[in-house]
């Protein structure tokens, strides 16, 4: 694998991944947001209390008020975890060539430990991310009626649900973004690198149809900043919105050392690609044969007659 120099810094990547970021926050907390209010004969009316009033704790109470009252909108689920994933797909495909689209911190992490991007770029990235995502939501609290009563998508705990359980989820859906980042768009045996974003939007779909009623979904942490800062709620639990990604994405990059290496290659190249199978080891290939011990040697122009050696 090619190792990328970790004194190299982009401007433009770092523009790009601020912007991409912005844009994804204001997308996916901005829907959270909407379709989580109650229309009342009053108008808009956020769920959410005061943040003045907001005492440690007390995003319990607003949580237990959104799930009451989910029934205003009974596809608020299925709709923000689209607005999530589409986001992500769209702007990984306006931003790919520009800075990798990665508007997350646990991505970009994955991809500085595999020795795709450099140790300056990558933290150039992560301080992007999280402006970014700090100027998304500080537009959605522009956009929205009596912001001063929303959490603006702030993570937290569901009631009920322990600090584990989170915990769990947040590790296991980050390692399932991460691994999908790193074999669809960073693996050299990847068929479907053009169509990376798609697979990535997916992944972040899928995570959140997941974690939503468990703890909002982060499995990013720049998203979790933005919301936090702007609108002032910090649960106590709030580092395992940090920590639960990170280490997500530590456990993705042995996996994808793994399987991005040579070492038990026994593919054989197809005449024809467009099958589906990877052209990723010779037609001359020499495999074992069990029954004698030799090794039978694969012909060029006979792939499916082998030669003793």
């Amino acid at each position: 694998m090619a190792r990328t120099d970790p004194r190299s810094l982009s401007l433009k990547a770092v523009i790009a991944e601020c912007l991409a970021t912005c844009l994804f926050v204001y997308i996916g907390t901005g829907t959270a947001t909407t379709f989580s209010s109650l229309q009342t004969s009053g108008g808009y009316t956020a769920t959410l209390g005061s943040r003045a009033d907001t005492v440690p704790g007390g995003i319990n109470e607003d949580v237990t008020t959104l799930l009451n009252n989910i029934t205003v909108n009974g596809s608020w689920g299925i709709t923000t975890a689209f607005a999530f994933g589409l986001a992500i797909t769209v702007l990984a495909f306006a931003t790919g060539h520009l800075s990798g689209g990665q508007m997350n911190p646990a991505v970009t992490l994955g991809l500085a430990l595999t020795g795709n991007l450099g140790v300056a770029q990558a933290a150039a990235n992560m301080l992007a991310q999280i402006v970014g995502a700090i100027l998304g939501s500080s537009f959605l609290f522009a956009t929205i009626p009596d912001a001063n009563s929303s959490s603006l998508g702030s993570n937290s705990i569901a009631p009920g649900i322990a600090v584990g359980n989170a915990m769990m989820g947040e590790i296991v859906m980050t390692f399932v973004l991460v691994s999908v980042v790193l074999e669809t768009a960073i693996n050299k045996k990847s068929l479907a690198r053009a169509q990376a974003p798609l697979a990535i939007g997916f992944a972040v779909f899928c995570a959140h149809a997941v974690l939503l009623p468990i703890d909002g979904c982060s499995i990013n942490p720049a998203r979790s900043l933005g919301p936090a800062i702007v609108s002032g709620i910090w649960p106590h639990t709030f580092w395992v919105f940090i920590v639960g990604p990170f280490v997500g994405a530590l456990f993705a990059v042995p996996f994808h050392l793994f399987f991005a290496s040579d070492w038990d290659t026994v593919r054989k190249t197809p005449k024809d690609p467009a099958i589906g199978l990877s052209p990723v080891t010779s037609c001359d290939q020499e495999m074992p044969f069990p029954a004698s011990g030799g090794t039978y040697k694969q012909g060029p122009d006979s792939p499916n007659i082998a030669s003793k050696v």
